[in-house]
C-alpha cells in the first residue's frame, strides 16, 4: 500500500470519527458547553483540575484502566492525558466546530484508538464533568 493509499485510509478514519452521529462528537459537544462557559465564566486551569481527576478519582482511574487493560506496552494514562490536554486546549476555541477541527488535525490521537478506547474517551469526558459539578457542590456547602 503506497503511502498516499495510507493517508487516505488514515483521513477516512479520521472522517468517520468526527461525523454527527458519533457518540464522542456528541459527548465533546457537551464537554465544549460546559467547559467553554466554565472557563469563560471563571478562567480556571482545567488541565489541572482533569489531571486531578484522573489520579484521584477512582471512577475515573477504573475507566482509563480498561480501556488499556489488554496491552502490556502502553500506559494507560499516556493515551487520556495527550487527549485531555489537546481537549483542554480545543474547548478554549470561540466555537464548538473550531475546537472539533483542532481535535480532528490530532492525528496521533485518533490512529491506533479501539472501539474500547472510544468510549472511554467519552466516559471520561462525562465524569471529568461530574467530578467539577460535585466539586463545586461540595464547595458550598
Amino acid at each position: 500500500m503506497s503511502n498516499l493509499s495510507i493517508k487516505k485510509n488514515q483521513d477516512l478514519s479520521n472522517s468517520k470519527i468526527f461525523t454527527t452521529k458519533n457518540p464522542l462528537v456528541e459527548t465533546m459537544r457537551q464537554s465544549f458547553e460546559f467547559w467553554h462557559t466554565t472557563f469563560d465564566e471563571s478562567p480556571i486551569n482545567i488541565s489541572l483540575v482533569w489531571k486531578k481527576a484522573t489520579e484521584s478519582n477512582f471512577e475515573i482511574m477504573k475507566k482509563i484502566e480498561e480501556g488499556w487493560r489488554g496491552n502490556k506496552n502502553q500506559n494507560a494514562n499516556i493515551p487520556i492525558t495527550r487527549f485531555l490536554q489537546f481537549w483542554s486546549i480545543a474547548i478554549r476555541e470561540s466555537d464548538f466546530e473550531k475546537a472539533k477541527m483542532e481535535m480532528q488535525e490530532c492525528q496521533e490521537l485518533w490512529k491506533n484508538i479501539t472501539d474500547v478506547q472510544f468510549k472511554i474517551y467519552v466516559e471520561v469526558l462525562n465524569l471529568l464533568e461530574t467530578y467539577w459539578k460535585n466539586i463545586q457542590d461540595k464547595a458550598i456547602e
